[in-house]
């Protein structure tokens, strides 16, 4: 993130701010503000559109719970299998930091 400039700055430069934030797709400049605990952010309204509509599409991407179908079927509870699956992944980093000495031989 670019230094923010001060309001003040940001008054007088508004008509260049303005035009440089709509020359460039996704363009920001930001302003501070000492009387408020946040930065401001200058871009165009279209931009702004664009996040918003990109939020909304991976919002309701994280809505959609994964179970796993299929053909795999185990006893092993949540908590067990979760415990297997740890171990496995432990068992493979170290069989590849193994495999990373051989080859450093």
């Amino acid at each position: 993130m670019p230094k923010p400039m001060n309001i003040s700055e940001a008054r007088t430069r508004l008509p260049e701010l303005a035009r440089r934030v709509s020359a460039r797709v996704g363009a920001v400049e930001y302003i501070e503000h000492r009387d408020l605990p946040d930065d401001l952010a200058l871009t165009s309204a279209s931009y702004i559109a664009f996040l918003e509509t990109t939020v909304a599409e991976l919002r309701k991407l994280k809505t959609t719970k994964f179970v796993v179908e299929g053909t795999i079927h185990s006893d092993l509870s949540d908590e067990h299998l979760a415990a297997e699956l740890a171990q496995m992944k432990s068992n493979a980093g170290i069989q590849a930091d193994s495999k990373m000495r051989e080859f450093a031989k």
